[in-house]
C-alpha cells in the first residue's frame, strides 16, 4: 500500500474521530443545558411552593390563635364583633361555622353546604387543618382553610370547626413568577391533575379542568409520559422534562407540597430558559470546532512522518523482537523447535533444552535425531507421522525423557503444529515440562487412595461399632428382661442389675471414646495445666488398674527414675492417655503374664522446664508389623481371631496420639507378635515454681454415712427440673430417699414460675436440666439470677446435663 493511501485511509479515519468527538460534545454540552435549567427552574418554582406553604400555614396559625376565644362563653354580637375585627386584619372573604354535616353558618347569617373536595372527614373526624378549593352561591371560586374546634355553638347552630375562605385570584398573586419575561405559567393540581390554582401567562394558551388531560390534546406529551407524571405526583417526586405546547417547546417543573394532595406545577419556554446558554454552545463549538481542525492537520502531519520513521525502525524492531523471544524461550519450561518440511534441518531451536533435557544445543543441531535417542522406550518424536502433515493440522503425545545430566526422567508434553510460512512449510515443535503437573497427580493419586483406605477403615469401625454396641445393648436388655420376669428372686435381680450397670458403663466407654475423637479432629479440646505430682498420678492409674489386672492374675510394676517430679500438667488427659495404654496392655496380655510402667527424667531442669520418658510395656500377644505401622489411626483394629473377641472402637490409640500431639511430645510403639508390646511417651513439662511458704495439701475429707447424709438432707427443699419422665422418676426415687421435700417442674418456664410464687427461703437447691421445651436451663437460670428479690435470685442451683465438657462447665458458670 502505497504512502498516499496510507495517508488517506488517515485522513478519513481522524475525520471520523473528529466529527464523533463534537457530535459527543455536543451531546455533552446539550445535557448540561438542560441540567443547569432544570436545577434553575427547580430553584424558582421551589420557592413559589415555598410561599404558598408560608400562606397556608399562616392562615391555619392565626385560626388556631383565634378558636380560644370563640370557645369562651361570649355573646353572638361579641363573636360578631370579634370575627369583624380579624376579617379587617387578614383580608379573608368569608368566616364560616361548619357543623358536622358540612353545612355552615356565616356571620351575616347565610347557610349552606361548604364542598371541601373530600377533606370534610379529615377536618371533623380525624381533627386535621383542611384547605381545599370550594364554590359558594353567587361568588367565584374560593380558596378555604379550615381547623377543627371544640364543639360549640352560634346564633343555635352547632358547629365544629370554622373557616375562612379567600377568592382565587388573591391566591394567584402568591405564585406570580417575576423571572422568565412574565412568561412562567404556575398550577397548582391535584395529584390526578384536577386544577386547583390556574396561573398561567398568556403566551401558553392553554385552560383546563385538568391538566395533564389539557397538555395530552395540547402538546406532545404521550400516554407514558402522562402515566411517568401521574406517578410521581402520587409518590410526591419531583423533576423537571421538556415537551412541546403548540409547536413551542417548555420546560415543565414539578415539585409536591408539604399539605393537602397538591402538586406545584411551572411551565416556561425553552427559548427564554436558555437564551443565555444557546449563546454560549454556539460560541463554544465554534471554538472547539476550529481547535478539531488544527488537531486534525497536525495529526495528518504527524502520520506522514511517523510513516517513514517506521520503515527505518522495523529492522531494529526485528531484532529486539528476536532477542525477546530468545530471553523468554530461555527462561520457561517449554522447548521451541522448527524444521524444514523435511523434518530434518533445523531452522530454529530454544537455548533452554539444555537445561530442561540435558544435550547441548549444538548436538541437537547436528542431528534432531539425538533427541529421539534420550526418550524412554519407543517414545521419540515420530518424526515419520510430521510428513504425513497438511498445512494447518496439529499433533500431540506425551513422551518421557532422562535428563541427560541428573538422570531422573522427565515427563513432558509435545505439541507438533505444520505451518506455511512465506510459502515455505515449517513445522513446529514445543516440548513442554510437565513434570510437575505429573508430580502433583501422582500426590493426588496417593491422596485419594489413602482416603479410600480411611473410607474402608471407616466402614470397618462402622461395622464394629454395630457389634460392639449391640453386645452390651442386649445384654442391658436381657437382664434387664430377666430381672422384670423374677422381681420376687432378689439374689438373682441384684446378679442382673450389677450385669446391667456393667455393660451400661462399657457402653459409655465406647461412646465417650466416639465423641472424645469426634472433638479432637474439631479442634473443641483444650488443654487445662494445674499443679500435679507424677508420682502421685502414677499412683492413681495404677490403683486404677489394679483391680483389672488383678482378676487376670498379671504382675504390675512401676519403675521411677525422676529429680522433679512437680510438674504443670494437665492431670485428666494424662490419666486418659496413659490409663488407655495401661487398660490395652491388660486387656492383650495372657493371665499370668507381666505389665511394667516405667518414668524417667530426660533432661535435668533448664529454664523452669524439664523432659521426661513414660513408658508401658507388656508380654501379651503383641502386634503385627502391618497393624503396628497404622495403630495411631483412627477406627483401626487387629484383624485376628485373639483380637476380635475383645471389644474397642478402634479409636482409642488415635486418641492417645492427638492429645501428645497436643501437649507437644511424641509417641512411638515397637510390638513384636507373640512376644509383647511397648509405648513410648517422650513429654517436656514446666516446672511448679517453689514457695517457701507453701501450704501443705489439704487432708481429703471423709465419706460421710448414710445416718449423717440423712440428717443434713432430711427436710430440704429441693427443686427438680427434668422434662423426662423416667429421668424425673429416678431421681424422685434416689433423692426422696434422703429426706429431701421435693417439688418438680417440667420446662424452665415452669421452674421460673415456681420461684417466683414461691415464699423466701421456700427453695434451698434447685437442680436444673440444660436441653429442655419451652425454656432451657440456660435461659431459666439467667432469668431466676436477674430476680429482685436477693434471696430468690442467689438460691444454688446445679446443672444436669450429659454434656459434661469444659465449654458446658463454662456456660454453666457464666449463666449462674
Amino acid at each position: 500500500m502505497s504512502k498516499r493511501v496510507l495517508a488517506a485511509v488517515a485522513t478519513v479515519v481522524l475525520a471520523a474521530v473528529l466529527a464523533l468527538t463534537g457530535a459527543r460534545y455536543y451531546s455533552f454540552v446539550s445535557a448540561t443545558i438542560f441540567n443547569e435549567s432544570s436545577a434553575h427552574l427547580s430553584e424558582i418554582f421551589h420557592l413559589a411552593n415555598q410561599s404558598l406553604h408560608n400562606l397556608v400555614a399562616k392562615n391555619w396559625s392565626t385560626m388556631n390563635m383565634w378558636a380560644p376565644y370563640l370557645e369562651e362563653k361570649h355573646s353572638d354580637k361579641q363573636v360578631e364583633a370579634f370575627i369583624e375585627g380579624v376579617k379587617k386584619e387578614s383580608g379573608f372573604t368569608d368566616f364560616f361555622f361548619i357543623s358536622r354535616d358540612g353545612s355552615y353558618l356565616t356571620t351575616s347569617g347565610k347557610t349552606g353546604y361548604l364542598d371541601l373536595k373530600g377533606g370534610l372527614s379529615s377536618l371533623i373526624v380525624d381533627r386535621q387543618n383542611v384547605v381545599a378549593s370550594s364554590v359558594v352561591p353567587a361568588q367565584p371560586e374560593i380558596m378555604v382553610f379550615a381547623v377543627p374546634v371544640q364543639k360549640s355553638s352560634f346564633r343555635g347552630v352547632t358547629y365544629e370547626a370554622i373557616a375562612i375562605s379567600y377568592n382565587n385570584t388573591d391566591l394567584v398573586e402568591t405564585l406570580e413568577i417575576t423571572a422568565f419575561e412574565g412568561k412562567a405559567s404556575t398550577f397548582v393540581i391535584h395529584k390526578d391533575g384536577r386544577v386547583v390554582v390556574d396561573n398561567a401567562s398568556d403566551t401558553l394558551g392553554i385552560e383546563a379542568y385538568n391538566l395533564l388531560s389539557a397538555l395530552l390534546d395540547a402538546g406532545s406529551l404521550s400516554e407514558d409520559e402522562a402515566g411517568k407524571l401521574r406517578g410521581d405526583f402520587q409518590d410526591a417526586a419531583s423533576g423537571t422534562i421538556t415537551l412541546k405546547v403548540a409547536g413551542e417547546q417548555y420546560y415543565l417543573t414539578y415539585e409536591s407540597a408539604s399539605f393537602q394532595d397538591w402538586v406545584l406545577v411551572g411551565m416556561v419556554p425553552a427559548s427564554v430558559v436558555n437564551a443565555s446558554m444557546s449563546t454560549l454552545q454556539r460560541s463554544t463549538m465554534f471554538l472547539v470546532a476550529g481547535i478539531f481542525i488544527v488537531i486534525g492537520v497536525l495529526a495528518v502531519g504527524i502520520i506522514i512522518w511517523r510513516n517513514r520513521q517506521s520503515l527505518r525502525e522495523k529492522d531494529t524492531e526485528l531484532m529486539y523482537r528476536e532477542e525477546l523471544f530468545s530471553t523468554l524461550s530461555s527462561n520457561v519450561d517449554d522447548v521451541f523447535i522448527m524444521l524444514d518440511a523435511t523434518g530434518e534441518r533445523i531452522d530454529y531451536l530454544s537455548p533452554n533444552v539444555e537445561r530442561l533435557i540435558g544435550i547441548p544445543e549444538s548436538v541437537i543441531r547436528a542431528d534432531i535425531h539425538n533427541l529421539n535417542r534420550v526418550a524412554q522406550g519407543d517414545e521419540g518424536l515420530i518424526l515419520e507421522q510430521l510428513g504425513q502433515m497438511q498445512p494447518g493440522e496439529q499433533l500431540e503425545w506425551d513422551r518421557r525423557y532422562t535428563h541427560q545430566r541428573t538422570g531422573e526422567t522427565r515427563w513432558f508434553h509435545v505439541v507438533a503444529l505444520c505451518r506455511e510460512i512465506d510459502s515455505a512449510m515449517k513445522f513446529i515443535l514445543v516440548l513442554s515440562d510437565r513434570t510437575k503437573d505429573y508430580m502433583t497427580n501422582l500426590e493426588l493419586q496417593h491422596a485419594v487412595e489413602a482416603a479410600h483406605n480411611a473410607n474402608q477403615a471407616k466402614s470397618a469401625f462402622l461395622s464394629n461399632m454395630s457389634h460392639d454396641i449391640r453386645t452390651p445393648m442386649n445384654a442391658i436388655i436381657g437382664f434387664a428382661t430377666l430381672a422384670a420376669k423374677n422381681p420376687g428372686n432378689a439374689r438373682k435381680v441384684s446378679d442382673y442389675l450389677g450385669k446391667i450397670l456393667s455393660s451400661s458403663e462399657h457402653l459409655l466407654s465406647l461412646i465417650n471414646d466416639v465423641l472424645d475423637m469426634s472433638r479432637i479432629e474439631s479442634g473443641k479440646i483444650q488443654l487445662e495445666e494445674q499443679e500435679a505430682d507424677i508420682l502421685a498420678v502414677l499412683h492413681g492409674i495404677e490403683t486404677i488398674a489394679a483391680g483389672q489386672a488383678h482378676a487376670k492374675n498379671l504382675q504390675v510394676s512401676v519403675d521411677v527414675e525422676l529429680e522433679d517430679k512437680d510438674v504443670m500438667l494437665d492431670v485428666t488427659r494424662f490419666n486418659q492417655v496413659m490409663l488407655n495404654l495401661l487398660s490395652n496392655a491388660i486387656k492383650f496380655t495372657p493371665e499370668g503374664g507381666r505389665v511394667r510402667i516405667g518414668v524417667k527424667q530426660l533432661t535435668i531442669a533448664s529454664d523452669g522446664r524439664a523432659s521426661y520418658e513414660f513408658c508401658v510395656e507388656d508380654n501379651g500377644i503383641g502386634m503385627s508389623p502391618q497393624f503396628a505401622a497404622r495403630v495411631f489411626e483412627p477406627f483401626e483394629r487387629e484383624r485376628n481371631s485373639t483380637v476380635s473377641k475383645i471389644q474397642g472402637t478402634g479409636l482409642g490409640m488415635a486418641i492417645c496420639k492427638n492429645i501428645i500431639d497436643m501437649m507437644g511430645g511424641t509417641i512411638e510403639v515397637n510390638s513384636v507378635q507373640g512376644e509383647g508390646t511397648s509405648f513410648t511417651i517422650r513429654l517436656s513439662f514446666a516446672l511448679q515454681e517453689a514457695s517457701a511458704d507453701a501450704a501443705e495439701d489439704a487432708a481429703c475429707a471423709a465419706a460421710l454415712s448414710e445416718e449423717e447424709l440423712l440428717e443434713r438432707f432430711a427436710g430440704k427443699h429441693l427443686l427438680l427440673v427434668e422434662d423426662n419422665e423416667l429421668n424425673r422418676e429416678i431421681a424422685l426415687e434416689i433423692l426422696g430417699a434422703y429426706g429431701f421435700v421435693i417439688e418438680t417442674a417440667e420446662n424452665g418456664l415452669e421452674a421460673l414460675n415456681k420461684v417466683i410464687v414461691a415464699q423466701p427461703g421456700g427453695i434451698d437447691l434447685i437442680l436444673m436440666d440444660i436441653q429442655m421445651p419451652v425454656v432451657n436451663g440456660y435461659e431459666a437460670t439467667r432469668k431466676i439470677r436477674a430476680l429482685e428479690d436477693l434471696r430468690k435470685a442467689s438460691i444454688p442451683i446445679l446443672a444436669m446435663t450429659a454434656n459434661a465438657f469444659d465449654e458446658d462447665r463454662m456456660a454453666a458458670a457464666e449463666c449462674g
